[in-house]
């Protein structure tokens, strides 16, 4: 699957907004894409992502974002 970079751009900035991270359902709301359209993307964006785990929910930041 090709990434499209309007929904990868969309992404981004949403990341960019939070220091601590967003959830995939978090990052749906603020860009408006489907929560398993997130999902894919997140893991094909691997090389700029970080997760960490708060319980059971994966939360994502740009990497090098502290």
């Amino acid at each position: 699957m090709a990434l499209k970079k309007d929904k990868q751009d969309k992404i981004k900035k949403a990341l960019k907004e939070t220091q601590s991270g967003l959830w995939v359902r978090e990052i749906s709301r603020k860009t408006g894409l489907d929560k398993s359209t997130v999902s894919r993307y997140m893991e094909k964006m691997g090389e700029e992502i970080d997760f960490y785990w708060i319980g059971r929910n994966k939360v994502f930041r740009l990497k090098g974002k502290e």
